[in-house]
């Protein structure tokens, strides 16, 4: 009987050194100094898009503090999938000490991401070249347009919106195509060849826009002819009769 009493005096003393060593080496984190972490991990992960400013805001988190293995906290915030972030998602936050996991929370952040980008200063209309005048450069907050923003070197390509853009909009790069050798609308040459390589030019609009090779319509306003034909160049048609 001594020998077990013994036995399990010694397992206790064991369990209660080990309890007391689990305690010696744990930290614990507050709700505030978790909130930290997650917002500056935020802000890192924002570094890539070349911001001017960003805001993240964590409303809630679900505990006041736990406890975790003492060592060095990192944070990992798990992607959700999507292509762009929006302003107010719930995310997944792994905490990581030392390099191994600890434990996971669900937390709702708020995300605003500033940059300076090209604003509309006045209406400029659909299928037609963005003029450098007609845009400003404004601080703006482009969360959900994150890739999706033009610069002053952007609009100075002379690109073609798709779309009608209003003043104190962004103009957003989904909404824009590089300048073709035909711009809808524009003015441009007729050319005509007939089978004998005799050419005759006048004058025209396109009604559609196209680049060398596309097949695009044609306008000759005097003769009121509409005529189909092939982009040569820029601002140049071959129609062969």
């Amino acid at each position: 009987m001594n020998k077990i009493f013994k036995i399990l005096l010694t397992a206790s003393l064991i369990l209660n050194m080990s309890g007391m060593a689990q305690q010696c080496f744990a930290q614990t984190i507050t709700a505030e100094k978790f909130k930290a972490l997650v917002s500056a991990q935020a802000k890192k992960d924002l570094q890539k898009y070349n911001l001017d400013e960003c805001e993240v805001t964590i409303t809630h988190v679900p505990v006041q503090n736990f406890t975790i293995p003492d060592g060095k906290v990192t944070i990992e915030i798990v992607s959700n999938g999507y292509q762009n972030l929006t302003a107010k998602e719930f995310k997944k936050i792994n905490v990581i000490v030392n390099g191994n996991y600890a434990r996971t929370y669900y937390v709702p952040l708020e995300t605003k991401a500033f940059k300076y980008v090209a604003v509309a200063k006045e209406t400029i209309q659909r299928d037609k070249v963005i003029p450098l005048q007609s845009v400003e450069f404004k601080k703006m907050n482009v969360i959900g347009n994150l890739d999706n923003t033009l610069n002053a070197a952007d609009i100075s390509r002379e690109l073609v919106a798709t779309k009608a853009f209003f003043p104190g909009e962004m103009i957003l790069k989904r909404y824009t195509i590089s300048k073709p050798d035909i711009v809808k609308n524009a003015m441009v040459t007729i050319n005509f060849r007939t089978d004998s390589n005799i050419n005759v030019a006048i004058q025209g609009v396109a009604l559609t826009q196209g680049n060398k090779g596309d097949t695009i319509q044609v306008k000759n306003k005097k003769f009121n002819k509409i005529y189909t034909g092939e982009v040569i160049g820029v601002n140049q048609v071959l129609v062969q009769i």
